[in-house]
C-alpha cells in the first residue's frame, strides 16, 4: 500500500503534513515518534482510507487502534468466531474458553480486552496489519505467541509503539515528528542516526546505546543487539 503526499487538518491546524510512505507485504515495520507526532492520526487515516485519494491499498489491510470500541454483545460475536479457521479458533481458545466467549467484551479485564482486540484481526483476513501500541500491554509469553502466529500466517505487521526496544524485531523503521516523516529506512541504519533521534526525543535500544558507548572507547568494533552477542565479543 502507498501513501502519497497526505495532509490532514483539524480545526485548520495540520496534523499530518505531506506524508508519503509505502508499506510492503513481507516487510515488518516499526513506526514510532513522540506524543503528538501523528502516529495514531496516520493509522486512523489508513483505517478510513476511502476518505483519502492519497492512500492506495491493494489486498487486505487492517488497523487495530489502541482504544478500539467493542460493538457486539459477546466475545464470540465480536470475533465472528465460527467463521474462523480451526487454527484461529484453537489459538483464541488459549485466552477465551467457552464461558468467556459468551461474555460481553466490555466485561472482560483490561488485559483480556487488549488480547481480544488483537484477535479481532483474524476476522479481517489481513495481509498487512497495523497495530497501535497493543503489544506494549502483553506479557512476554503472549507477545511471543501473537508474533509467532502472525509470522506463521504470513501477516505483515506494522507496529506503532513508543517502546524503542521493540524496534529491533522489525526490518524497517519509520520515525515521525510533528506530523511529518522525520526519517525512515532499515532499522539499524535509522537507529545509528543517534543525534537526530535524541533531538526528536527518542532514545536508543539499550544494547545499541551501550554498543555505541563501548565502541567510542575502542572496546568493540560492531553494534550488538542483544546481551549474548555482546558478551561473546567482550569475553573473546
Amino acid at each position: 500500500m502507498t501513501i502519497n503526499n497526505l495532509s490532514i487538518f483539524k480545526s485548520e491546524k495540520p496534523i499530518l503534513k505531506n506524508i508519503s510512505l509505502s508499506f510492503y507485504k513481507g516487510i515488518n515495520t516499526f513506526l514510532c515518534g513522540t506524543c503528538a507526532s501523528g502516529k495514531t492520526s496516520l493509522l486512523k487515516a489508513i483505517k478510513n482510507n476511502n476518505e483519502y485519494n492519497e492512500i492506495k491499498i491493494e489486498g487486505n489491510v487492517a488497523v487495530l487502534l489502541e482504544n478500539e470500541k467493542f460493538l457486539e454483545s459477546t466475545v464470540e460475536k465480536e470475533l465472528k468466531y465460527y467463521s474462523l479457521s480451526l487454527k484461529q479458533q484453537q489459538f483464541i481458545q488459549q485466552y477465551f474458553d467457552s464461558e468467556k466467549l459468551k461474555q460481553n467484551p466490555n466485561a472482560l479485564s483490561f488485559y483480556e480486552q487488549k488480547v481480544l482486540l488483537l484477535c479481532t484481526s483474524f476476522k479481517q483476513k489481513s495481509e498487512i496489519l497495523f497495530i497501535d501500541n497493543l503489544y506494549s500491554y502483553l506479557n512476554k509469553f503472549d507477545l511471543a505467541q501473537f508474533k509467532s502466529f502472525f509470522q506463521e500466517n504470513a501477516i505483515t505487521v506494522v507496529l506503532v509503539s513508543t517502546d524503542i526496544e521493540q524496534a529491533l524485531d522489525y526490518e524497517y523503521m519509520v520515525v515521525m515528528d510533528k506530523g511529518k516523516v522525520a526519517i525512515e529506512g532499515k532499522t539499524l541504519s535509522v537507529l545509528l542516526e543517534e543525534k537526530l533521534l535524541k533531538r526528536l526525543g527518542i532514545g536508543l535500544p539499550f544494547y545499541v546505546d551501550l554498543s555505541l558507548q563501548l565502541k567510542s572507547y575502542g572496546l568493540i568494533h560492531d553494534i550488538y543487539l542483544n546481551k549474548e552477542d555482546m558478551a561473546g565479543q567482550l569475553w573473546k
